[in-house]
C-alpha cells in the first residue's frame, strides 16, 4: 500500500487543458444508465497472503480459474442482475462519471482471515464518489469491503451497446482493514477489476460525441508528453509490492516475516497528459497497420529504483522491462478514448495494469531490448512475442509467472545494514516515439519501504506536501543538479546521433589532499543497433544486435596513485562487473563482454580515490560495434 493524501476520496477541480483538439461535438450534459453484463475479479494470491487473507469460497460465478501463487491470479466473472441499473454521467458526448444506483450480482466471493470474515454474496457495484469512475463493492447490507479506480474504460455502439470498464486496481476499503484489524492496510491492491454493462441503443448515441482531430507527428510540430501524478481516477497514483517470493521462482514460496533474500516486486500507477501540439498513436501490439508510421506503434513505460546510500553514494537496484501501452482514456478533455492520445487530453494507467493486466492471460510486459530507445520503435520480428516473424502473437509466449519480466529487488538491499540511513527513489517514464523532451517523460518519487510480519509496503515521502513527492526528470539529476554544479559537482548530458546519456560527477575532499572521485553513468535512450536486412522496414523489424556503452574512462594525473575503486551495476552478480584498468594517465572500466554493456534507462556507479583537486575536463563512453569514441564534461582530478 502507499500513504494516501488526505482526503484522497474527495473530488479534485481539474484544471482547463492548454491544446485543445478540433471537437466534433456539441457542448450537453445528460445522464443514461446501464444494466445486466458482468463482472470480473481478477484476485493476486500473494498479495492477499502477505496480509494473512485467502479466498475461502466463491460461488455462483459464470467462470472461475484457481490461481496459483507466484504463476497466476485467481479469476472468476459474475453475471449480473439485469433489473439492476446503474446511472452513467455524460457531458459533451463522452462518458464524465458514475451516478446514483448499483449493479447487484447474485454470486460472490468470501474472504477469511484470522478473526474476520468478508462474505461479499450478492454484491453491488456502485459509484465510490458521484462524477467519477471509481466504484465501490458492497456487500448485501451496504458495506463496501473493496474499491476500485485507475479504470480504463470505453462505450461500444454495436448492438447491444456496452459500457466497458477495465484495468482498475482492486483494493481494501477501510472496513475491511478494520475487521483485519490492521486500519494501516487501507488501500491496499489486491487485484483487479472490469466490469461490463449494457445501454439502450438510444443511450449509446448520446456518447456517440467526442470525435477529436488533431495533425500527426511531423517536423515543425511539437509532439509531448508529460509525465503527470494525479488523483484523477479517485485515488492518488502510488507505488506498491504486489508479491515478495524466494528464490528459486516463481516456486520458491512466499517471503516471511525473518526472510532476508526474496525477491520484491514493484509496481505503479502512471498518469501522463499530452502537452503537445499532435496526436499520438496508442495502438495495442499486434493490432494491424496504423498511421502515422504503418505499424502497431504505441509508447513504452519502464520504471527503475535507486538507493543513496548514507554516505551519499547512489546506486540503481532495480530495473524493469518495458510496459508496452495499449489505449488511451482521454480524461479531462472532450475526446473519446481509444487508440489514439489527443493534444489537452490525460491518460491513466494502474498499477495492476502495469503489472500486466488482469490475470486473464494478458501480455503487455517484455524485454527493454527488443526496443530501440531513441526512436522509440519496437522489434516485433523475432521477439519474445512473435520468435517466427509472422506478426502474430505465438501462444504460449510472454511472461507466463508472476516474476518475469517484471522488476525485481532484493530484500536485502530495503534491509539493515543497507538500509541503515539511505533513501530510496522510484523512476518510471515513458518512451514515446518523436517526443520532443524526454525528460518530462520521465519522473520519480522518493518512497520509503517497509516490511511489517511478511508484507512489504511503500510509504511515499512528502506525501502529505502539495506537489512535492514527486518531480520531473531523472533521478541522477536529484542526485547532482545540473542546475546547481559547483567546483566539485558536475552533472552533463551526452547527445549523439543514437541516443542520449547523462554523466554526474562529485569529487569529494578527503583531507591530506586526497580526493574521493565518483560517477554515476546514466544511459537514457542509447542503443548502437544492427537491423536484419531481410526485416529492416516496419512493422516487421527484427534487430540482430543491440549495444550499450561498454567502457567508461576518466584521465588521471600522470603517475598518480589509484585506490579505492569501485564499481556498482544493478544487480549483485559480480560475474557480469566491469573490470577495472588503470594507466598512467586514465582509469577505466569495462564490459566482459556484449551482453554486460550499459543498457538504455540503467546506472552504473564508479569510483576511486587520488590526489588532486577536481578540475572540468572530458570523460570518454565507449559503445559495442560503435567506433567512436564519445565525450562529456564531468569533475576529474587536476593534472
Amino acid at each position: 500500500m502507499s500513504i494516501m493524501r488526505p482526503g484522497w476520496w474527495l473530488a479534485i477541480a481539474c484544471a482547463c487543458c492548454a491544446h485543445a483538439p478540433a471537437i466534433a461535438s456539441a457542448a450537453r450534459a445528460a445522464s443514461v444508465h446501464v444494466s445486466a453484463g458482468s463482472a470480473d475479479l481478477s484476485l493476486n494470491p500473494d498479495a492477499l497472503a502477505a496480509i494473512g487473507v485467502r479466498v475461502s469460497e466463491i460461488a455462483g460465478a459464470r467462470t472461475h480459474r484457481s490461481g496459483k501463487a507466484g504463476v497466476s491470479h485467481e479469476t472468476a466473472s459474475f453475471d449480473a442482475d439485469a433489473r439492476t441499473r446503474l446511472e452513467l454521467y455524460v457531458r459533451d458526448g463522452v462518458v464524465a462519471g458514475l451516478g446514483a444506483g448499483a449493479l447487484h450480482y447474485p454470486g460472490g466471493v468470501v474472504f477469511s482471515a484470522e478473526g474476520a470474515k468478508v462474505d461479499l454474496h450478492g454484491f453491488e457495484i456502485r459509484a465510490a464518489r458521484r462524477d467519477a469512475m471509481d466504484v465501490a463493492l458492497a456487500d448485501a447490507r451496504g458495506t463496501a469491503w473493496l474499491l476500485a479506480d485507475h479504470a480504463h474504460y470505453d462505450v461500444t455502439t454495436h448492438v447491444p451497446a456496452e459500457l466497458s470498464v477495465r484495468q482498475m486496481d482492486l483494493r481494501l476499503a477501510p472496513a475491511f482493514a478494520g475487521a483485519l484489524g490492521r486500519p494501516h492496510l487501507a488501500g491496499r491492491v489486491i487485484g483487479t477489476l472490469a466490469f461490463r454493462a449494457v445501454l439502450d441503443a438510444a443511450d449509446a448515441k448520446a456518447i456517440a460525441g467526442g470525435h477529436c482531430d488533431a495533425p500527426w507527428p511531423a517536423p515543425g510540430r511539437r509532439t509531448n508528453i508529460r509525465l503527470s501524478h494525479s488523483n484523477l481516477s479517485g485515488f492518488w497514483d502510488s507505488i506498491y509490492v504486489p508479491r515478495c517470493g524466494l528464490p528459486p521462482l516463481p516456486g520458491g514460496g512466499a517471503c516471511t516475516a525473518d526472510s532476508t533474500n526474496g525477491k520484491i516486486v514493484m509496481s505503479a500507477d502512471a498518469s501522463l497528459r499530452n502537452v503537445g501540439e499532435t496526436a499520438v498513436p496508442w495502438y495495442a501490439h499486434f493490432s494491424g497497420e496504423h498511421p502515422p508510421y504503418g505499424n502497431d506503434q504505441h509508447p513504452f513505460l519502464v520504471w527503475n529504483l535507486y538507493r543513496v546510500d548514507r554516505d551519499g553514494r547512489i546506486r540503481q537496484i532495480g530495473v524493469s522491462a518495458a510496459k508496452h501501452a495499449f489505449f488511451s482514456i482521454n480524461e479531462r478533455c472532450r475526446c473519446d478514448g481509444g487508440n489514439v492520445f489527443w493534444p489537452g487530453c490525460e491518460d491513466i494507467y494502474s498499477a495492476s495494469s502495469n503489472d500486466n493486466g488482469s490475470g486473464n492471460g494478458e501480455q503487455n510486459l517484455a524485454p527493454r531490448a527488443e526496443i530501440v530507445p531513441f526512436t522509440a520503435q519496437w522489434a516485433r520480428c523475432g521477439s519474445a512475442w512473435d520468435r517466427d516473424c509472422d506478426g502474430r502473437m505465438d501462444a504460449g509466449s510472454g511472461a507466463q509467472d508472476l516474476y518475469r519480466y517484471r522488476m525485481l529487488v532484493d530484500e536485502s538491499d530495503l534491509l539493515p545494514p543497507l538500509a541503515a540511513g539511505a533513501r530510496y527513489f522510484f523512476e518510471y517514464w515513458y518512451v514515446v516515439r518523436d517526443d520532443a523532451d524526454v525528460y518530462d517523460t520521465m519522473g520519480y518519487r522518493e518512497i520509503r519501504p517497509r516490511k511489517r510480519g511478511a508484507a512489504w509496503q511503500v510509504e511515499l515521502v512528502g506525501a502529505n506536501a502539495q506537489d512535492h513527492d514527486f518531480f520531473l526528470g531523472p533521478v541522477l539529476n536529484r542526485w547532482v543538479d545540473p542546475a546547481r554544479e559547483d567546483a566539485t559537482r558536475t552533472n552533463r548530458e551526452l547527445r549523439t546521433p543514437r541516443g542520449r546519456a547523462r554523466v554526474a560527477a562529485v569529487a569529494t575532499d578527503l583531507g591530506d589532499g586526497r580526493w574521493r572521485y565518483e560517477y554515476a553513468v546514466m544511459n537514457v535512450d542509447y542503443a548502437f543497433v544492427r537491423f536484419d536486412p531481410q526485416h529492416a522496414r516496419e512493422p516487421d523489424l527484427k534487430l540482430l544486435e543491440t549495444h550499450g556503452f561498454s567502457s567508461f574512462e576518466v584521465p588521471v594525473p600522470v603517475g598518480a596513485t589509484i585506490e579505492a575503486t569501485r564499481f556498482d551495476d544493478a544487480d549483485t552478480a559480480s560475474e557480469n562487473d566491469w573490470v577495472v584498468h588503470a594507466g598512467d594517465r586514465a582509469i577505466g572500466w569495462s564490459a566482459r563482454s556484449a551482453r554486460d554493456s550499459l543498457a538504455w534507462g540503467t546506472l552504473y556507479h564508479f569510483e576511486f580515490v587520488t590526489r588532486g583537486a577536481p578540475v572540468v575536463a572530458n570523460v570518454t563512453l565507449h559503445a559495442g560495434g560503435d567506433a567512436s569514441p564519445h565525450v562529456v564534461e564531468a569533475v576529474v582530478p587536476s593534472r
